[in-house]
């Protein structure tokens, strides 16, 4: 009798899940539309992995003190498009411990900054997500603290600013690549497959 109660409720969870499993189809994506953006360092969105880019410091017209502030904490990777662009998933690639910190952000359309994901405690290689809901832009950026209070690397917390209060070389984190994507219409999809064949 349990054998049979057992091999029911087995049957139940594998109906449940391909019921799940068939509502959330897997999206087809663009091309990475981060190789068409402009930057400082392109390095960072050159669609190659072995081209290093850095962060560089925020540049801010504003001379308020709260930009001042995020300016002297941070560190930004800006890629600016012409037309505004569709997002929905974010691909940062790095070494371990580069982009252990960050936020990635997109202007909205009066100009200002709006945090899409904060990340902590990445220590992955490649970082993704999916926004559930694709935004419109012309500028994206990775804001990055200048300073991290991590104790993951021997031990030991990471060099902060030195005395002279001037940035380190460190404050500039390294980043192999920035991936941007949009989901495709299922018409186009079929359009795409059917040229290929």
């Amino acid at each position: 009798m349990r054998f049979i109660l057992l091999v029911m409720a087995l049957c139940v969870v594998i109906g449940l899940s391909g019921c799940i499993l068939a509502s959330n189809p897997s999206h087809n994506w663009s091309k990475n539309i981060a190789i068409d953006a402009t930057s400082e360092d392109n390095k960072f969105h050159d669609n190659n992995m072995y081209s290093v880019g850095e962060t560089g410091p925020i540049l801010e017209d504003e001379k308020d003190e709260a930009s001042q502030q995020e300016s002297d904490d941070y560190t930004e990777a800006v890629l600016k498009w012409r037309n505004p662009q569709k997002i929905q998933q974010v691909v940062v690639k790095a070494q371990p411990g580069q982009m252990e910190f960050f936020a990635a952000q997109y202007m909205d359309e009066e100009g200002g900054w709006v945090t899409i994901k904060e990340v902590r405690d990445n220590m992955r290689p490649t970082y993704r997500f999916t926004l559930r809901e694709p935004i419109m832009t012309t500028k994206f950026r990775l804001k990055v603290p200048r300073r991290s209070d991590s104790r993951r690397i021997g031990g030991q917390k990471r060099s902060t600013r030195g005395e002279t209060g001037a940035p380190g070389a460190g404050e500039y984190k390294k980043i192999q690549e920035i991936e941007l994507y949009y989901a495709l219409p299922p018409e186009e999809t079929a359009e795409a497959e059917t040229a290929e064949q």
